[in-house]
């Protein structure tokens, strides 16, 4: 699907708007590492209202077809951002991760795609990879909008895929 011709001097003009160094950033991964215990699970698991005891109940859990402890399936999301001091953040509290230098002061979720390869067990050594994968602009009814896209990936020690996201954030002034 391309660009219709009479809306192609729109689409550079809105591509133009996203500056220079922003575009640089596209592409760049960021990495680190965590090692998953079982009160990070259990934490996961009552943030979210989660009862089933396969969850945090060690006896439970072994005797259950996981043979084990195991995160509820969107745990991975609680990893996709440091955890850095409330000072650190932007004055609208999203994460630095979003931190591209935009003229934008706000930013909310637009969406995303979550795929789930296999479910966290304690001791997982998970590597969390993020990548901007494009920042561009779109008219608002008050002013341009920037979608910023970002793929996060995690993977075990064995680089083997546990989980997926590519997910679209808006930033407005």
């Amino acid at each position: 699907m391309g660009i219709a011709p009479g809306c192609l001097a729109y689409h550079d003009r809105m591509q133009s708007d996203v500056p220079d160094e922003v575009r640089r950033l596209i592409g760049v991964v960021k990495r680190r590492r965590h090692e998953v215990t079982a009160r990070d699970i259990k934490r996961f698991a009552q943030a979210i209202g989660e009862t089933n005891p396969v969850h945090w109940d060690e006896e439970f859990a072994r005797a259950s077809r996981h043979g084990g402890i195991v995160a509820p399936p969107l745990f991975c999301q609680s990893l996709t951002y440091e955890d850095v001091p409330l000072e650190e953040l932007p004055p609208d509290g999203s994460p630095l991760e979003l931190a591209v230098p935009l003229p934008a002061t706000r930013t909310v979720g637009g969406g995303s795609e979550y795929t789930v390869h296999r479910l966290v067990r304690p001791g997982d050594v998970i590597e969390i990879s993020s990548t901007l994968k494009d920042v561009y602009a779109k008219q608002g009814r008050s002013g341009p909008l920037y979608m910023v896209v970002v793929e996060t990936t995690f993977t075990d020690a064995q680089n083997q895929p546990v989980a997926s996201e590519v997910a679209t954030y808006i930033r407005r002034a």
